[in-house]
């Protein structure tokens, strides 16, 4: 991290993406450190660009539940992946996950609105969601693209999927798709979520 002559302060901490020269079309498991660090009350900072990404992807449903300002940032998520695909020095998708009962569960995602930034975040879904241990709670886009086009599997077993979330978010069970679709995908379920009520979802992937 650079540190620079700031007139308005005696030092100035530099953390935005482009200081901590990450590698261009690779994804980068951004230390906690690096974002809790990077904080700059005046300047744009990493987690400034972290959360310009989130913001964009949950834009048109109002915003995410737990990431409202850049201060929310890293929050109780623990796993931040991003990935810079173009000419630019910023960061173009994201991806977070936590540790959950059911081992690592994929929480929020980002992306900067351009076509290839939102498949960039997919395909990391997808391939995360294929690896032992890792799950999402997913609904309406996100999951039709994940259950049609990556074919990733899904938890269908009511019990599993509590274990999976833990006690205090209680899922009543649905099964099949109240509207026929996604024929075999029977694991939907809805719940309480962030005082949002009976919230529709399936469990992807594969927790513990």
């Amino acid at each position: 991290m650079k540190i620079v002559y700031d007139k308005w302060r005696k030092f100035l901490k530099e953390g935005k993406w482009s200081d901590f020269e990450h590698p261009k079309d690779q994804w980068v498991d951004i230390p906690i450190s690096d974002i809790k660090g990077s904080r700059d009350p005046i300047n744009v900072d990493l987690s400034d660009e972290l959360f310009q990404l989130i913001s964009t992807a949950y834009e048109e449903i109002g915003g995410n539940y737990d990431f409202k300002t850049s201060a929310d940032i890293p929050g109780n998520a623990n796993l931040w992946l991003a990935t810079d695909i173009d000419e630019d020095p910023e960061p173009d998708a994201l991806r977070v996950a936590k540790d959950a009962p059911g081992g690592v569960k994929l929480s929020a995602s980002g992306h900067d609105g351009t076509r290839a930034a939102k498949n960039a975040y997919l395909a990391k879904s997808a391939e995360l969601l294929g690896q032992p241990g890792h799950y999402a709670e997913m609904s309406k886009a996100i999951a039709h693209i994940m259950i049609t086009r990556y074919k990733i599997p899904h938890v269908g077993d009511p019990e599993r999927v509590q274990n999976a979330l833990g006690p205090e978010k209680p899922i009543k069970w649905i099964g099949p798709h109240p509207e026929g679709k996604y024929p075999g995908y029977d694991g939907w379920y809805t719940r309480d979520i962030h005082g949002h009520a009976g919230e529709m979802k399936i469990m992807l992937g594969n927790p513990k």
